[in-house]
């Protein structure tokens, strides 16, 4: 039987100039969207981000001596079928567990937030087993149908994600914008934690990552980050289909990330990094946050 890997995945430029995958880390871009509800593009994201980042320089925030690029390869561009939301997850799904099967993780660039389902699948399907689903957005994305008659969106997603990949703790980071219905189910789950981005705000990285830390080190299984992009203040990221004001600096990311991934080591099996929409990115304004983020994740994710 073939690989869906190469059946479903190419890409004519590389992210960076980096290798194609044969070892490292790999970067695989997910161009869903389907069930955007508010300003469209998410689609473009990878390859807009892939085309660009020739032209950045490769440094990330922090100095640790190391090349970050040497640590990843460029798996390309999934192939999904536009407006076919069930397909294109299940498709999502099956490329990421054969892709944490064969390099042991995955950063996944997106595309709109619904695909963190199929990376959750994934990663349950190839570990066995799904422990910490870390959701740092300005949304909850827990709505029971979103819009009104659709159950499965960019805005539900994480009710269907604990519902059958069932996680042993989810943490919510950064929301701000909420209705009263999927706030009462994310604060009724059995296993959560809910930080806003005004508690955020408010603590310093101490207390930050002493409590990821214990949150953490509670749980066994594999951890999977997934990181909307609209978690950032529009002044900072104003390229998003759905911008909500007072949204964190990107400092105030960088301490979630480098918490998560500094103690979830090597059980860090997936990141997403979700919801950039170049068309509605004035001049491009957002893309070196974006690639900075990515340079971030190379430099703190453990090999």
């Amino acid at each position: 039987m073939g690989s869906d890997i190469d059946f479903y995945v190419s890409s004519q430029y590389t992210l960076f100039g980096v290798p194609k995958c044969g070892s490292g880390i790999p970067i695989l871009g997910v161009p869903i969207e389907d069930t955007v509800s508010f300003r469209p593009g998410t689609r473009f994201a990878p390859g807009i981000i892939r085309y660009w980042s020739q032209y950045f320089e490769f440094t990330p925030t922090e100095d640790l001596g190391i090349d970050v690029l040497s640590k990843a390869c460029d798996l390309g561009d999934l192939t999904l079928l536009q407006g076919v939301v069930d397909v294109n997850v299940d498709r999502i799904r099956s490329v990421i567990k054969e892709t944490i099967d064969k390099w042991g993780r995955v950063i996944s660039i997106g595309g709109e937030h619904t695909m963190s389902l199929g990376t959750a699948k994934a990663v349950s399907e190839s570990q066995g087993s799904y422990g910490v689903y870390v959701h740092v957005d300005a949304h909850l994305d827990s709505r029971e149908e979103w819009p009104v008659g659709q159950s499965l969106s960019h805005a539900t997603f994480v009710r269907h994600l604990v519902r059958h990949v069932k996680p042993q703790l989810v943490i919510f980071l950064g929301f701000r914008s909420y209705d009263r219905e999927e706030i009462s189910f994310a604060r009724g789950l059995e296993n959560s934690i809910l930080l806003s981005t005004r508690d955020i705000k408010l603590m310093n990285n101490h207390e930050l990552r002493l409590l990821i830390r214990g949150a953490i080190d509670s749980y066994t299984g594999p951890i999977h980050l997934s990181i909307d992009v609209d978690v950032l203040d529009p002044s900072i990221m104003p390229g998003v289909g759905n911008p909500e004001g007072f949204g964190l600096s990107y400092g105030e990311l960088l301490r979630i990330v480098k918490a998560i991934l500094d103690y979830g080591g090597s059980r860090v099996k997936a990141v997403d990094i979700v919801e950039y929409s170049p068309p509605n990115d004035p001049g491009l304004m957002s893309l070196p946050t974006i690639i900075k983020l990515i340079l971030d994740v190379l430099n703190y994710i453990h090999t």
